[in-house]
């Protein structure tokens, strides 16, 4: 490399070497404190560094001081690798930082988010003419943003009175196996924890209308405002009846929100597409591309059907803002977030380079991964308690039921840095959880993590 090289084009190269050599590394570095507290006491900021000599140390430091979920042989949570074209796309909005306050200070940004947005409505079904959303941080600021609509929608005088406008006492129905964000959420808006009812789950994974009614008429006397249906929970990939549960929010008058953070990049596979049965009759909608299409984090997505309620709860007007037009739907009265970054470009990139059949094709893959580590698992003799066409499989040896041999089994996989794999409960027991989270994980990989399974499991 060249010592002349311009400063963000010597970090571009040592990006794409850092990506060109992510199959290789350790999947679970072991952490030397002492080492990382060392490092990052030379950086005492009293003299100037090359952006070239810091970028070199900042990717051998975070690289040997994380978990490298960006590895084919990592099948843990939802943190894919992210893809250099997405990558490509956060530098090019971290270089312009155009403002996405007012549409007409950023028209050109404003629009490409707009053609995002009416491209993921589309595939759930709504009409295109009232299609409302915006970016979010993640899934949570994205269920967040639901909640808050829910209460505008439901309360006419919740904008100005905040709860005191919320009778009876509003509560919140969702599955005991959704993501537990709804408990911050919960607090964060005034509501508090008890607001929230956690449903259990007929069978163990997803919730049904039927258990989501029982729970709202054993408690007279309170107002399920919004009523939440997860499409593929974080634990084991399940998807609630959500065609059922819409009916019963449109009987209540409440709320229908789907949380498809994760599964809901599916959507764009029309074999899948009977997994969301019913999500055209939502009001709204999460979905992560920072999840299953591998944007770099954090890129959160929330679809409505209309801009009404998002109006109600986040419209206001000041002198000092150029401008609060409902026409042109200036982002800052339509989401929580005023000043915001470009998040929609790393995707509009991704779509761009890869075109929808390039997406679809990554899709495909990590499905059929997902297959194969099912059929490996099977082979080998280990129970598979999910049934999903999703790649994530919860799986235990025949008859485990201890928790301590399970989590034994989960450490020794781990400790051996070639893969990482996490731990669930599943209908009252503990199982092992993995996750084909990256689109770069291939047959070896599988084999990898098999093999890594079978030397960890007592004979």
């Amino acid at each position: 490399m060249s010592s002349s090289e311009p400063g963000l084009a010597a970090v571009a190269r040592r990006a794409e070497e850092y990506l060109r050599n992510r199959g290789a590394a350790i999947v679970a570095p072991a952490l030397d404190e002492a080492g990382l507290a060392a490092r990052l006491a030379l950086y005492d900021f009293a003299a100037p560094r090359a952006l070239d000599a810091i970028a070199a140390d900042l990717f051998d430091l975070l690289g040997h001081a994380t978990i490298r979920t960006d590895s084919p042989r990592y099948f843990g949570l939802f943190n894919p690798p992210a893809l250099p074209e997405g990558v490509a796309g956060d530098l090019i909005a971290a270089a312009v930082n155009p403002q996405l306050a007012v549409w007409g200070h950023a028209p050109a940004a404003a629009e490409i988010e707009r053609k995002l947005i009416r491209l993921f409505g589309d595939l759930i079904g709504w009409p295109a003419a009232e299609l409302a959303g915006g970016f979010t941080s993640g899934g949570t600021e994205a269920n967040h943003t639901a909640c808050l609509a829910a209460l505008a929608r439901r309360y006419p005088g919740w904008a100005e009175r905040g709860l005191a406008a919320a009778h009876p006492r509003p509560v919140i129905i969702v599955s005991a196996e959704a993501h537990l964000a709804w408990i911050k959420i919960a607090r964060s808006v005034g509501l508090g924890a008890e607001a929230i009812r956690l449903v259990p789950t007929a069978d163990g994974l997803a919730l049904s209308a039927a258990a989501a009614a029982q729970a709202i008429a054993a408690e007279p006397g309170i107002d399920p405002f919004l009523i939440v249906a997860t499409a593929g929970t974080t634990g084991h990939g399940a998807i609630d009846d959500i065609a059922g549960l819409a009916a019963l929010a449109r009987g209540l008058g409440s709320h229908l929100h789907v949380d498809a953070a994760w599964a809901g990049a599916a959507l764009l596979l029309t074999e899948c597409r009977d997994l969301f049965v019913g999500i055209e009759a939502a009001d709204s909608v999460t979905i992560d591309p920072h999840k299953w299409l591998s944007v770099p984090m954090g890129a959160g997505l929330y679809l409505a059907r209309d801009w009404s309620a998002l109006e109600a709860a986040f419209a206001v007007s000041t002198g000092y803002m150029p401008s609060a037009s409902v026409e042109r739907r200036d982002p800052y009265i339509h989401s929580l977030q005023w000043s915001r970054r470009f998040i929609g470009l790393k995707l509009f990139t991704i779509l761009a380079a890869s075109g929808l059949d390039g997406v679809r094709a990554r899709l495909r893959h990590q499905i059929a991964m997902g297959a194969l580590l099912r059929d490996g698992l099977r082979a080998d003799g280990w129970q598979v308690l999910n049934d999903t066409v999703l790649p994530l499989l919860c799986f235990a040896p025949l008859g485990e039921t201890d928790d301590d041999a399970i989590r034994a089994l989960e450490r020794e996989v781990v400790a051996s840095g070639v893969t990482w794999i996490s731990s669930v409960r599943l209908r009252g027991r503990l199982a092992l959880r993995a996750c084909i989270t990256s689109y770069e994980t291939a047959p070896a990989d599988i084999e990898a993590l098999l093999r890594q399974l079978r030397l960890a499991r007592p004979a």
